[in-house]
Formats: structure tokens, C-alpha cells, sequence
């Protein structure tokens, strides 16, 4: 018996090793003494490229400062809120475009997230949610609201010339 908990330990031991080793994360061991129980976190073996980046906003002067960054790029801002159900839909397509259209600057207000982040996206009155505007040049040259993929990348290619 003493040799089989050695054995088992050992083995976990090892196991644990490797799972460091290849960058695994999150494991754990079963209570059970000769008991293998690792969880190990998913992680993808791929090499991940750098990502656009959706810059979250949540005041007037951050929206001020990112517009006049921008110079004369298209600059898209969606409008959500972490209760929103088309809002949660859109929100990985709207990343993916920020991916895919690297001269285009991408910002979030999330209206719950702030009095200030509330302040500002009733300023700017929207009304559905989730809602996105476009903005060149400092003036916004468009908007449309819903969780419509398809319209949102039509608006995005059509802004970007």
C-alpha cells in the first residue's frame, strides 16, 4: 500500500510538472489518495498575434481625446451595457472588426458602467441599445442601432473611403 501512495504521488508530482512545463494553468489533484483528478484550463497551442484593441470609454474628455486622436479616421463607437442581450451578441463581432479593419478606431461606452459613462452616452442620444456611431473628421457621419452584423460591417467599409 505504502508503494502504491509513493507511486501515486510521484505521478501526480509529474504530472504537474509537465503540465507547468507546457504552460497549463488551473489544475488541481483529487482528494482521494492513488486518485489522478487534474482540471486543466484550455489553452490554445497556437501563437496569437497582436489584436486591435476596442478602448473602453466612460467620460466626455476620454470621448473628446479619442476623436481628436484620431485625426481623420473612421472612428466607431458602440453603445451597450452589461445587461444588454443584443448587446452581449454583437459585442465578439465588434472585436473581430476591430481586428480586421486596423485603420478604424473602435471605442465602447458601457452606460452602466459609470454616472460619468451614462452622462455621456445620453448625450449623445442614444436611444436603443446596443447603437453605434461613426465619426470622421470630428462629425458624426452615421449611426445605426441593433445587433445586425452585417449592417455594421456594410457602415464600417462604406465610412472607411
Amino acid at each position: 500500500m505504502l508503494f502504491r501512495s509513493v507511486w501515486c504521488t510521484a505521478t501526480m508530482i509529474c504530472a504537474a510538472s509537465l503540465l507547468l512545463a507546457s504552460g497549463a494553468a488551473g489544475f488541481s489533484f483529487g482528494a482521494a489518495p492513488g486518485s489522478l483528478s487534474l482540471r486543466v484550463a484550455q489553452q490554445s497551442a497556437r501563437t496569437v498575434a497582436p489584436r486591435a484593441v476596442v478602448l473602453e470609454i466612460s467620460s466626455q474628455e476620454e470621448f473628446d481625446k479619442a476623436l481628436g486622436s484620431a485625426g481623420d479616421s473612421l472612428v466607431v463607437i458602440d453603445y451597450s451595457t452589461s445587461w444588454c442581450g443584443p448587446c452581449k451578441i454583437i459585442a465578439p463581432k465588434f472585436d473581430e472588426f476591430s481586428e480586421q479593419y486596423k485603420n478604424v478606431a473602435f471605442l465602447k461606452v458601457m452606460g452602466d458602467s459609470s454616472p460619468e459613462a451614462d452622462k455621456l452616452m445620453r448625450s449623445q442620444g442614444v436611444r436603443a441599445l446596443p447603437s453605434f456611431h461613426f465619426w470622421k473628421g470630428s462629425k458624426q457621419v452615421d449611426s445605426i442601432s441593433g445587433a445586425k452584423a452585417q449592417t455594421l460591417q456594410d457602415a464600417i467599409e462604406t465610412h472607411m473611403n
